[in-house]
């Protein structure tokens, strides 16, 4: 996830925000609806990514004015208010999930693809499908790991969080969070076959 703006402007339009300048929530709307719909989208039925990112903003515009900026920057160079927006919707989600009873899955219900697999344009054809088939080979043992795996591999290699802001989303500590993620790509290795 890449933002176009400075960590330091983020926090400054937080800062704006929290003081009721609606532009800079403007700003901050626009900078991460985007990251949040293709966060909720791997979460939720597709039909109800908007509303659930709605209701995220809804929960930031509440929470907004409890929100502590931390000193420093995460060694993602970005700050603690991106983590505390993905932790807002991923306990969201969560809650979602609890009171529906439904499994969540990043995977169709009918053809088992990815829900979120668009080619890359700059490929040719032949290279395209070489990567779908990759592509598949990933989401195939990705889907054969507990929730809890896949859920710190969707944010550390899809999403490009660093362990620190991963342990803030999950609210684990990051030593358990390298440990976790060390498992979980130990335990993806075993859905690969091996090249001799």
């Amino acid at each position: 996830m890449s933002f176009s703006l400075p960590n330091s402007e983020i926090e400054m339009l937080v800062a704006q925000a929290q003081r009721g300048d609606e532009s800079a929530f403007e700003k901050l709307f626009e900078l991460y609806y985007d990251p949040l719909c293709r966060y909720v989208r791997f979460r939720s039925k597709p039909e109800e990514t908007e509303d659930i990112v709605g209701d995220i903003f809804l929960k930031i515009v509440r929470n907004l004015s409890r929100y502590k900026p931390q000193k420093g920057i995460l060694k993602s160079g970005r700050g603690a208010f991106s983590a505390w927006v993905f932790r807002i919707a991923r306990n969201l989600i969560i809650d979602q999930y609890r009171s529906a009873h439904e499994a969540i899955s990043l995977y169709d219900t009918e053809s088992g693809e990815l829900r979120f697999d668009l080619p890359d344009p700059r490929l040719n054809p032949q290279q395209s499908a070489e990567q779908h088939e990759e592509h598949r080979a990933v989401h195939a043992a990705i889907k054969k790991l507990p929730a809890s795996h896949r859920e710190i591999l969707e944010l550390k290699f899809l999403h490009e969080f660093s362990n620190a802001e991963i342990a803030q989303i999950t609210g684990k500590s990051e030593g358990s969070i390298r440990v976790a993620q060390l498992r979980a790509l130990r335990e993806a290795r075993k859905f690969f076959p091996k090249d001799n």
